[in-house]
C-alpha cells in the first residue's frame, strides 16, 4: 500500500450492517505502507490538540497511533474480518518509542493481527503496529479490542473492590467537548460518538465521550520529560468512558524514572485510564 488511507470512509463502511461470524476464521494478513511521510501541519495540529510542546522537531510518542488505527480499520471492514468493527471496544493500548523519530522521517509502517481469544465478556483481539526506518524498528503499537457476544464462559467469581490506590501527585485535567473536536480534526477519527451528544445518543451514549487515545496522548503530554530523549513505553487500559464536558484528575507516583499514573473522575474518582510511563527494556 502505497498510500494512507483515509479514515472518513473506513468509518463509513464500518458503520454499514453487518453481522459478526459464528466461525472465527481472522485472515493472517499483514499490510504494509510505504513510504510514509508525516505532514507537520498535522502533527503540529495534534501536538496542540493535545497538550504537547509545539517547538519539537520530533513526532509526539503517541502520533502514530493515529495512521495505525487507519490500518487497523483498513483490516476490519474487510468481508472476511469475521467481526463488525462497529460496537468494538479499546480495551489497552501499549506503545514503545525506541528513540525520537524526526518529523521528516520517511517511515515503514505495517499492521498484523496479532492474537485472539474467546472470554467471558465475549472475542478479544490484538492488533500489532510497528514502524520502521530502513530496517531500524523505530516504533510500536499494541491495541487490544472486545467484540461483544455470548461464549458460554462462565464469569470469573467477583474480586472485593480494591481500595483506590493513593497517588503522590494530581493535577486538573478539564476536558470539553471542544477538545474532543479538536482531536477529531488532528487525529481524522470523526467518530459521532466524539462529535455531539445528539449523534452520540444515536450509537447508544448518554452524551458525547472524548477519545480514549486522546486521554492516553493528554497523559503523556503531562507527564513525560522534556529533555529531549523519548525512548519510552506507555501502557494503559481504558476502564470508563469520559462524557463530556468532565472535571478529571490525573493522578501519578513517580519511581526512579517509572511512572504510575489514573486519569480519574474528579467527582467519584471512579478511574477512566490506568497507565504506566517507563524507559522500555533492553
Amino acid at each position: 500500500m502505497k498510500r494512507l488511507p483515509a479514515l472518513i470512509p473506513l468509518l463509513a463502511r464500518a458503520a454499514l450492517p453487518r453481522s459478526s461470524s459464528k466461525a472465527l476464521n481472522f485472515p493472517q494478513r499483514c499490510i504494509e505502507l510505504a513510504p510514509l511521510r508525516c505532514s507537520p501541519r498535522q502533527v503540529k495540529r495534534y501536538a496542540r490538540a493535545c497538550g504537547f510542546a509545539l517547538d519539537r522537531d520530533t513526532l509526539p510518542p503517541s502520533y502514530l497511533h493515529t495512521l495505525a488505527f487507519r490500518l487497523q480499520m483498513q483490516q476490519m471492514v474487510q468481508a472476511d474480518f469475521p467481526l463488525a468493527a462497529m460496537g468494538c471496544v479499546h480495551l489497552s493500548n501499549d506503545i514503545v518509542q525506541h528513540r525520537g523519530i524526526a518529523i521528516g522521517e520517511t517511515l515503514r509502517m505495517n499492521c498484523r493481527l496479532s492474537e485472539h481469544t474467546l472470554t467471558d465478556r465475549g472475542v478479544e483481539f490484538a492488533f500489532e503496529c510497528l514502524a520502521f526506518v530502513g530496517e531500524e524498528c523505530v516504533w510500536e503499537d499494541r491495541s487490544r479490542y472486545l467484540s461483544r457476544r455470548k461464549t458460554g464462559i462462565a464469569k470469573p467469581a467477583k474480586k472485593l473492590r480494591a481500595k483506590p490506590r493513593q497517588f503522590a501527585q494530581q493535577r486538573e485535567l478539564p476536558i470539553t467537548a471542544g477538545t474532543a473536536r479538536r482531536y477529531a480534526r488532528a487525529s481524522g477519527d470523526f467518530n459521532p460518538i466524539h462529535l455531539h451528544d445528539i449523534s452520540a445518543k444515536l450509537l447508544g451514549f448518554k452524551k458525547m465521550v472524548v477519545h480514549g487515545m486522546w486521554s492516553k496522548a493528554a497523559c503523556i503530554a503531562q507527564l513525560m520529560d522534556n529533555d529531549g530523549d523519548d525512548n519510552i513505553r506507555c501502557q494503559v487500559e481504558f476502564k470508563t468512558p469520559v462524557f463530556l464536558p468532565a472535571k478529571t484528575l490525573l493522578c501519578y507516583d513517580k519511581d526512579k524514572g517509572n511512572i504510575a499514573f489514573e486519569l480519574r473522575d474528579a467527582r467519584s474518582g471512579k478511574p477512566h485510564l490506568l497507565g504506566s510511563l517507563s524507559k522500555p527494556a533492553g
